[in-house]
């Protein structure tokens, strides 16, 4: 049987102090390095959260300076459109008239050569025309020849003959026209007035003849009393 030997170690204090003192060392500095670490990423956070900043801030100005423009483009936008809707209107309206005068003085100039045009009231120029919604577009012409022309009024009644179910009827054009708000119409005029409107016939009514009925407005017998054939131009 082998015989177990002690081995016996030595105290030495001096190594248990050194190794303390690495120990310490160590421990400082790695509270040194981890300082110094936290400092430096503190130090770069900061200056990226400033620059952050910085750069919201330039954004924001820039998004409000882009809305501020959008803003002004739409009122632009608006505004050409508001413009350019009223330049239609006025062309429009300028066409309107210059056919308006067109048509008078075409009219003028055919009762220049009228030689046998009637004393008194007269009607001419009659025109009916079918529109593609089902109404009927008229257009007549009033006119007078007197030995002093001057500006005077006239009253016309306008009605409708025809047959409703095989009966005969008579409509005055204020039923059938929603813009003829006064019955008889008043019209003034020297020459002659071009008058139009839209109306709109009742159902099963078979239009037959357009009565014109003028007067002077200081007279009660008419002047002027005529039944023309209802006829739809082509």
């Amino acid at each position: 049987m082998s015989e177990v030997k002690s081995v016996v170690v030595s105290y030495k204090p001096r190594l248990i102090y050194l190794a303390v003192v690495v120990c310490c060392a160590l421990v400082v500095l790695a509270l040194f390095l981890g300082k110094f670490w936290g400092g430096q990423t503190f130090t770069q956070e900061m200056s990226e959260k400033h620059r952050l900043q910085i750069l919201v801030e330039e954004l924001s100005a820039t998004v409000a300076e882009q809305q501020e423009e959008l803003s002004r483009i739409r009122l632009s936008s608006k505004v050409d459109v508001a413009a350019l809707e009223n330049s239609r209107q006025e062309m429009i309206l300028l066409q309107r008239s210059i056919y308006k005068r067109d048509e008078e003085l075409k009219l003028y100039r055919e009762l220049l050569r009228d030689k046998d045009q009637p004393d008194g009231l007269s009607v001419a120029d009659l025109r009916l025309t079918l529109l593609d919604d089902g109404r009927i577009d008229y257009r007549w012409v009033v006119r007078q020849k007197t030995v002093k022309m001057k500006t005077l009024q006239v009253l016309a009644e306008l009605y409708l003959l025809g047959m409703v179910n095989g009966e005969p009827v008579e409509i005055s054009l204020q039923e059938l026209d929603p813009d003829i708000a006064e019955f008889p119409l008043r019209l003034t005029f020297k020459y002659f007035s071009i008058n139009r409107g839209l109306l709109e016939l009742p159902e099963n009514f078979e239009p037959e003849q357009l009565r014109i009925v003028l007067r002077y407005s200081w007279m009660e017998k008419a002047q002027f009393d005529k039944k023309f054939e209802w006829k739809i131009d082509d």
